[in-house]
């Protein structure tokens, strides 16, 4: 009786320590995108946590292996094992709860703006744009929340020459936060689109969010061509 109530309380320890980091710890793990990129959860202290979840998990195999060929653990391996639970309960305490990444769409709109103004800057009767001219406007956007082995993802602009239109879907190696610049044959017309963890951004509408650039001109993300964002070509128009 005393070896069955003695299992019976460390197991119900072990559950106890598993219950309250197991989930955080998991959202965290997942959240470093070792697999796929994946959208950051905020997870305070989630290294820690994981590494408490780790350790618990080990201690607890290891008294159960014990119990199996009916050897009696050591005082110092009980005390190991405690001392996790209560590490367990302090940073569940510490943490709170995670909360959930935020919505990627607006620092992806952000970047496809500064991208397009920064794309009309450049601007000398057709488009030539360096990826790395980009660098400094998209570094004031938003930061992303998305994480690719553990690191944000940054956004940059991919530029695809002699285009036929907009590029809609993502291409092979292509991570989240990756903007599209997408040139017509002559460089008179560019077409910008973003990439979110499913695909192409799109708008709630079910409309990709593309900004279509002409001749020194943009239009806002997923309107009208004919509707621009600033009428910097007014001046280039014809006198009547």
């Amino acid at each position: 009786m005393i070896r069955l109530a003695y299992l019976a309380a460390y197991g119900a320890l072990a559950a106890l320590g598993a219950a309250l980091v197991g989930h955080p710890a998991l959202l965290w793990f997942r959240s470093q995108g070792l697999s796929d990129a994946a959208l950051a959860w905020d997870v305070p202290h989630g290294a820690l946590l994981a590494a408490s979840a780790a350790l618990l998990a080990f201690l607890t195999l290891w008294l159960a292996s014990q119990a199996a060929l009916r050897r009696s653990p050591r005082a110092p391996v009980h005390l190991a094992f405690l001392l996790a639970v209560g590490i367990c309960l302090a940073l569940r305490c510490a943490s709170g709860d995670p909360h959930p990444p935020p919505d990627p769409a607006p620092g992806l709109l952000d970047g496809l703006r500064a991208a397009a103004e920064e794309l009309d800057r450049g601007w000398t009767g057709q488009y030539t744009p360096d990826p790395a001219q980009f660098s400094l406007s998209l570094a004031q956007v938003r930061p992303q929340a998305f994480r690719r082995h553990g690191r944000s993802l940054p956004l940059h602009v991919r530029v695809l020459s002699q285009a036929q239109g907009p590029q809609l879907e993502p291409l092979p190696g292509d991570q989240p936060g990756t903007i599209y610049l997408a040139l017509s044959q002559d460089r008179q017309t560019g077409w910008l689109t973003a990439l979110t963890v499913d695909g192409v951004l799109k708008l709630p509408a079910g409309k990709p969010a593309m900004i279509e650039a002409h001749s020194g001109t943009h239009s806002l993300p997923g309107h009208d061509p004919a509707l621009l964002a600033y009428p910097r070509m007014s001046s280039a128009l014809p006198a009547r």
